[in-house]
């Protein structure tokens, strides 16, 4: 999810907007990959700030999420002396991945599988990496070849569906399985690229678990779709695993029985000719400190709080040791 848009793809990828379980069936891995990039993190946050000639353009999805992600990785970037444009909100992945392919953008924060998925899909090919180890090396052979994948967090944001608790227990659902036995009565709502997204996405819930819903109205997460799930207006609707309105709202999350979306993990995508060892090390530095439950706290902040995704990315810089 987180895609995800994941397609919307940073809040693998916010968020999640919105978007989005860290990625423990990928133990091995994330067990090293944390070992080095804790190692990496405790020298970029003791490194005095230089001032430096490289610039940086960071954008980001148009969900809470992904911007809170991005204002995180500008952040520790200014830290560094780096100069950093933010260029946050342009949409959905269909749109900030032409954005960075086009150089409009150097770099934003993406989630593993969904990101995948996409790229393998205007390649016509069917992603078969299931952990995150394998999505990254997919990844650096099937992205465009301008762009390249960093360390990944443990912070994990995976697209899913969740009913009102009224439908949950109507019918219930606690598993996908189990609404593809009555989704025909079903309305459900999702960003309008949900409609044509496969694996997790109309097509994809038809094809895999034969879900067809008696309706689909196209919302962004936020506000809109909280209040449409709560008046029944519509029962289902996709939203990321970290969302914290959730729980708050009593809404329940289905099992991904037949596992649609595989492990996903944040990370960053970044041109490859600004991926120096400055900006390198600072990034893998941030993913050292990302974890799927720092990051639901992030979003509390953002979405329950009200707090702007600048301030609590501002905070959060200075709470591990990035900035003063």
């Amino acid at each position: 999810m987180k895609h995800r848009l994941k397609a919307f793809g940073a809040l693998t990828a916010a968020v999640g907007l919105l978007a989005l379980t860290a990625c423990g069936d990928d133990s091995s891995s994330s067990s090293s990959n944390a070992t080095s990039a804790t190692t990496a993190a405790s020298a970029a946050a003791s490194s005095p700030a230089t001032v430096t000639d490289e610039s940086v353009t960071v954008g980001s999805a148009n969900f809470p999420e992904a911007v809170v992600l991005a204002e995180i990785y500008a952040g520790a970037l200014e830290a560094k002396g780096i100069k950093v444009d933010r260029k946050l909100n342009i949409g959905a992945r269909e749109l900030y991945y032409k954005a960075i392919t086009d150089g409009e953008i150097d770099l934003l924060p993406e989630y593993t599988n969904s990101l995948l998925s996409y790229v393998d899909k205007q390649k016509g090919i069917t992603p078969k990496a299931t952990n995150v180890t394998e999505q990254v090396a997919a990844l650096k052979t099937d992205l465009d070849p301008k762009l390249t994948v960093l360390t990944p967090s443990t912070a994990e944001d995976k697209d899913v569906i969740v009913c009102n608790s009224e439908t949950a227990s109507k019918y219930s659902l606690k598993t996908l399985s189990d609404l593809a036995k009555v989704s025909k009565d079903i309305k459900l709502a999702a960003p309008a690229e949900f409609e044509t997204r496969d694996p997790f996405g109309i097509p994809g819930l038809k094809r895999i678990y034969g879900i067809e819903f008696k309706s689909f109205t196209p919302l962004k997460i936020g506000t809109p779709m909280y209040d449409a799930l709560k008046s029944n207006d519509v029962q289902c609707a996709n939203l990321f695993s970290t969302d914290p309105t959730i729980s708050t709202s009593g809404f329940v999350a289905l099992e991904d029985d037949k596992v649609a979306v595989p492990n996903e993990a944040v990370l960053p995508l970044i041109a490859k000719a600004k991926a120096s060892d400055t900006v390198t090390s600072a990034l893998n530095a941030v993913d050292a400190k990302l974890t799927t439950e720092g990051l639901t706290a992030l979003l509390v902040k953002i979405v329950n709080d009200k707090q702007a995704e600048g301030d609590v990315a501002s905070q959060w810089l200075k709470d591990n040791g990035f900035t003063k």
